[in-house]
């Protein structure tokens, strides 16, 4: 069979352009600072919550999968919050490591599970920890990637069946978070 320079200009043009669609239809949430896919439009709420350097405001981003819905996971969600610069800042490494164990230690003691992994990972320069977490001895698993972007800390997690631990859409949430700023 032979192929011609039309033919062949079409199929890359073709290919380029489903490489820029969201093949399964997710949601792009977007702010003026990063982009990530959810399943399904997130619910968005506030929260300010007192803490040793003042109130802090968690905007919360939160997709629960309906009963009703067949999905690999139960909750998918991003945290955001602005931390005051003077104290947290990424550029101050000296700091991090103490930051990141104490935004470690109080996930898991929230949900008073046991740290299963933790890994050093980072988004363009900025640090980050992921970790993933047995949740009630071993009901599920929660993935939870902290990024902390100047004074600005990212929090994603997922929270899937243990018998569902490392499925697609985890990484595939988790991968689509990327910095627009």
């Amino acid at each position: 069979m032979k192929i011609n320079k039309v033919s062949l200009g079409l199929l890359v043009l073709t290919t380029l352009t489903i490489s820029f669609i969201n093949p399964d239809d997710w949601f792009l949430f977007e702010t003026k600072n990063y982009r990530i896919y959810f399943p399904q439009k997130p619910t968005d709420q506030s929260q300010i919550i007192n803490t040793a350097i003042g109130d802090l405001k968690l905007n919360i981003h939160m997709y629960q999968v309906p009963d009703s819905i067949k999905d690999e996971n139960l909750i998918y969600g991003l945290i955001e919050t602005e931390y005051p610069d003077s104290v947290i800042n990424s550029d101050k490494k000296e700091i991090l490591d103490n930051f990141f164990r104490n935004s470690i230690d109080g996930s898991i003691n929230n949900v008073h599970g046991k740290l299963l992994t933790e890994t050093k990972i980072q988004i363009d320069t900025f640090p980050g920890r992921e970790i993933r977490v047995d949740f009630r001895e071993g009901l599920a698993v929660i993935k939870m990637r902290f990024y902390l972007v100047k004074n600005k800390m990212y929090f994603l997690q997922t929270i899937t069946d243990t018998k569902k631990d490392f499925n697609k859409s985890i990484n595939k949430f988790m991968d689509s978070f990327t910095l627009t700023k």
